[in-house]
């Protein structure tokens, strides 16, 4: 009897311990995050024009639409990716950590073109 409960205690850990995959059908993290990337950096874009409400709305599912193809995916996707990661806090805590470095590292490289481009004043 007690060989059995280490057996089974065993398998228990065994079976708990493994690295949860996402399904299949759900977008990878990494790629989940350059999706949100730039979504966010569309977003900011938009934001930063100065056209009515609605208009806004329709030149960011445009750019929305462009951004499901150059990751070569689709909205119906993205959105299920999206869901499955809301119900797993953890890895969308994750996702966003890398969506956060990526765009202060795009922001630092936007920020040190520009310093170069200012014409010397020797």
């Amino acid at each position: 009897m007690r060989k059995l409960i280490y057996i089974i205690t065993i398998l228990i850990i065994v079976s708990c311990s493994g690295k949860e995959e996402v399904p299949k059908g759900v977008i990878a993290p990494e790629k989940m995050a350059e999706i949100l990337s730039d979504i966010y950096l569309a977003e900011h874009k938009v934001n930063n024009v100065r056209i009515k409400q609605d208009s806004a709305q329709i030149v960011m599912r445009h750019y929305e639409l462009k951004i499901f193809e150059d990751h070569n995916t689709t909205d119906s996707i993205y959105k299920e990716s999206f869901k499955y990661y809301l119900d797993n806090p953890i890895k969308l805590e994750s996702i966003y950590d890398i969506v956060i470095d990526s765009i202060s590292l795009k922001e630092q490289v936007k920020n040190a073109q520009g310093l170069r481009q200012v014409p010397d004043l020797k």
